[in-house]
């Protein structure tokens, strides 16, 4: 496998072959890229200057038959928290990259003119992009289609990256060709706008260059546990994500009225179940995977009343933050939401709660959906209200002098109140990356290791210590390359170690692939020091420690002491 550096603004391409003795051998994917950043970014630079880099790498398992394992990690310096970040995203592109013998592809400098990258059988090219400029993500797929073939895989930017918005994500085109996967966090498309690369095309090499040195030891590690997998997961592939709408509500930690409250009496109208029943009348497709080797298979295509396609796979978080967030009670609604972000590539859980702060702040009428629909049309045009809207809630709560604004450094929250989700709290205050669910998931009913009790939900005896390992196990996942799905938890790093020793001959024990773990969050931690974002900051905005949820009446009492130390545990 191959380090690819592609200087964008001279065009010249060096690969560095990833050897057994080579620094980065037991890195990939989330690993990688914060490896890269933490070294090779000045904690100082401009997130969308010539200093930064845009990592996009695939992980250590990304090209085996592993279950879940074809995600891509896109990382580098966030534009919208200033600190060190990884978005991490399906789609074919991770697969294909590890076929042509791609480990990572590292964008340096600033192009002036607007290019594209082009990986296929030949080799890599750097070609004119000038042309493709201005497009959405949807059109600029469909053009590349046409000239590349509808085989290939693509990471893009759409106008948000154009216009380099601090929401901007970085889309990856899914197994049935959709512009609709995305690494969607922290501002990603922006740096990929700054260095004018519009799009990566990889087409699939004539043979894979994936080598897995014992293939019958390594199936005999992957094969049980993709079983497993598929038939302990059933509900959750038929109904997606979006199943959780509902419990969430009856939980009391559904985002309501920004914030304001956690249950919706209209949740039935948004509920994951409407959904899969729209679904079937409509002939769309459920038990989709988001990348190829994927068993679990929660994805969805949603078309509309007249059978087309609006949007593949809505998911608990976007229905959540523009469904409930904004007093929004239309799937339809929701799904030509999360259609407008994937053509414009914005991410949209800081899309729903930057509308939420607006609503609260009386900016905008809650559950004025013609509005929203208003802002994409500015956002496209790279206006001033376009960048208020596009820029993140933080910056629209300065430049409206609110602050009432439900975020972590600089990052809006997901779909989890923290009053009630008491590790996702932890979570929450406490990742480098900011306000991000996925860097350690304390969802309703997860553990982290099968022996521990870690107490109930809204309560905080064992959180600490359940964020804490959901974060360095979820790390680990992410530098497999792997969905989080198929469990970040103690009992699963051994399943890791055995497949990375069959694939790679070595002799990594359990214990070993935590530290991996442990290295990527030291890493990650150490470069945000460094870039101002201090220990310090490891807290939730004050209103949730004042205010009580409704109609649970809890309220985020984890000691801010406890979260200022947190990281102090990767010291033991």
């Amino acid at each position: 496998m191959n380090l690819v550096r592609i200087n964008t603004k001279t065009n010249q391409i060096n690969y560095q072959e990833i050897t057994k003795d080579s620094p980065y051998f037991l890195f990939g994917a989330r690993g990688l890229t914060s490896k890269i950043v933490f070294e090779e970014v000045p904690p100082e630079a401009d997130p969308i200057g010539k200093y930064n880099k845009l990592i996009i790498a695939n992980g250590l398992l990304t090209g085996s038959p592993f279950p879940n394992s074809g995600r891509t990690s896109v990382g580098g310096k966030s534009p919208l928290t200033g600190g060190i970040k990884e978005a991490n995203v399906g789609g074919r592109g991770a697969m294909m990259l590890a076929q042509n013998g791609i480990r990572a592809l590292i964008l340096e400098d600033q192009s002036e003119t607007w290019k594209i990258i082009v990986i296929d059988n030949d080799g890599i090219h750097i070609e004119d992009g000038q042309g493709y400029s201005g497009l959405g993500n949807y059109e600029l797929h469909e053009k590349l289609y046409k000239k590349y073939g509808d085989r290939v895989a693509i990471y893009s930017i759409g106008l948000a990256g154009e216009h380099k918005m601090k929401n901007s994500t970085v889309a990856a085109n899914d197994l049935e060709g959709y512009p609709s996967r995305h690494a969607a966090r922290g501002g990603l498309g922006a740096v990929m706008g700054s260095k004018k690369i519009k799009a990566i095309i990889i087409a699939p090499p004539k043979k894979s260059k994936v080598n897995i040195n014992n293939i019958k030891r390594f199936r005999e590690v992957s094969k049980p546990f993709a079983k497993q997998l598929a038939t302990t997961k059933e509900t959750f592939s038929t109904f997606g994500t979006a199943l959780m709408i509902n419990s969430m509500s009856v939980y009391g930690g559904l985002p309501t009225k920004s914030f304001r409250k956690g249950s919706y009496e209209k949740a039935n109208e948004i509920s994951g179940e409407k959904l899969h029943d729209i679904i079937v009348e409509r002939n769309g497709k459920n038990r989709l995977g988001c990348s190829p080797t994927c068993v679990i298979r929660c994805s969805h295509l949603v078309n509309d009343e007249k059978g087309e396609h609006i949007t593949s796979s809505l998911e608990y978080e976007t229905m959540a933050m523009n469904g409930s967030n904004l007093l929004i009670d239309d799937i339809d609604v929701l799904a030509q939401i999360d259609h407008n972000c994937d053509n414009l590539g914005l991410d949209t859980i800081e899309f729903g709660c930057t509308l939420g702060v607006a609503m609260d702040a009386g900016k905008i009428e809650w559950g004025d959906a013609d509005k929203v629909f208003k802002i994409f049309e500015e956002i496209k045009k790279g206006s001033e209200i376009g960048h208020l809207y596009g820029n993140g809630v933080c910056n629209l709560a300065n430049e409206i002098n609110y602050d009432r604004v439900p975020h972590v450094k600089g990052q809006g929250l997901s779909a989890y109140d923290p009053r009630v989700f008491k590790g996702m709290s932890v979570t929450f205050a406490t990742s480098p990356m900011g306000a991000d669910h996925t860097a350690g998931a304390a969802i309703a009913g997860r553990s982290a290791s099968g022996g521990k009790d870690y107490g109930e939900l809204t309560e905080n005896k064992g959180k600490l210590e359940l964020s804490y390992e959901l974060q360095v196990y979820t790390a680990v996942l992410d530098s497999m390359g792997c969905c989080y799905f198929i469990g970040p938890n103690y009992e699963t790093m051994d399943i890791v170690a055995k497949a990375l020793n069959a694939m790679y001959d070595i002799n990594l024990k359990q214990k070993d692939v935590i530290n991996i773990g442990k290295q990527i969050l030291k890493n990650e931690i150490e470069f945000n020091k460094k870039a101002g974002i201090s220990q310090e900051m490891n807290d939730l905005p004050e209103f949730f420690r004042k205010e009580p949820s409704d109609p649970v009446n809890l309220v985020v009492d984890i000691p801010k002491e406890e979260l200022k130390n947190f990281w102090k545990r990767l010291e033991d």
